[in-house]
């Protein structure tokens, strides 16, 4: 027996697909910043060098002082990537918070990884590979690279921080119903 009205009448569940739609063309958009970061990452550094002494590579004085730079550009990139994407995934997919925070969770990691591998691609191969047959003195050029796992965080902690202060400064836009 039930009195009243059940509290679930009359409230309609948003259909799927606008749903789907929406978390694919998030991770879309995180797919192909995430490339460009890495692109862009690799722009940014500048290849310290060192050089070949009994088949083994060694970074010279310079080279010590231009290894940082790859992990600083790497942590610089995610950042302004992270808060762009956060930002605009916040303005330009209303329909639910919920299911755009999950996509940007999944989208941010993709983006970290695919920035991570473009850079690596479009780098030099391992100096260490290539010092073993080079001659004692010859300059090899060290290959991009990032130190530790927290500059993996990047991207998608500025993402999280950027959707969270868009949600509370911008409230939503309700449409009209008619």
């Amino acid at each position: 027996m039930t009195t009243g009205r059940d509290s679930h009448v009359g409230r309609e569940r948003p259909p799927l697909a606008p749903l789907v739609g929406q978390s694919v063309a998030i991770l879309v958009l995180y797919a192909v910043v995430g490339a460009g970061a890495g692109w862009l990452w690799h722009r940014l550094w500048d290849a310290p060098t060192g050089v070949a002494v009994d088949g083994r590579f060694y970074l010279d004085l310079a080279g010590l002082r231009g290894e940082f730079p790859s992990t600083g550009w790497f942590v610089v990139v995610a950042a302004g990537a992270g808060l762009l994407l956060g930002v605009a995934c916040a303005l330009l997919f209303e329909r639910s918070e919920l299911v755009t925070l999950a996509a940007v969770l999944v989208g941010a990691a993709l983006a970290t990884y695919l920035m991570h591998r473009v850079g690596l691609s479009l780098s030099t191969d391992d100096p260490a590979r290539v010092a073993r047959s080079a001659a004692d003195g010859d300059r090899i050029p060290a290959r991009i690279e990032v130190s530790g796992r927290s500059p993996f965080l990047v991207l998608p902690a500025a993402s999280l921080a950027a959707l969270a202060v868009a949600y509370a400064g911008f409230p939503k836009r309700r449409r009209e119903r008619g």
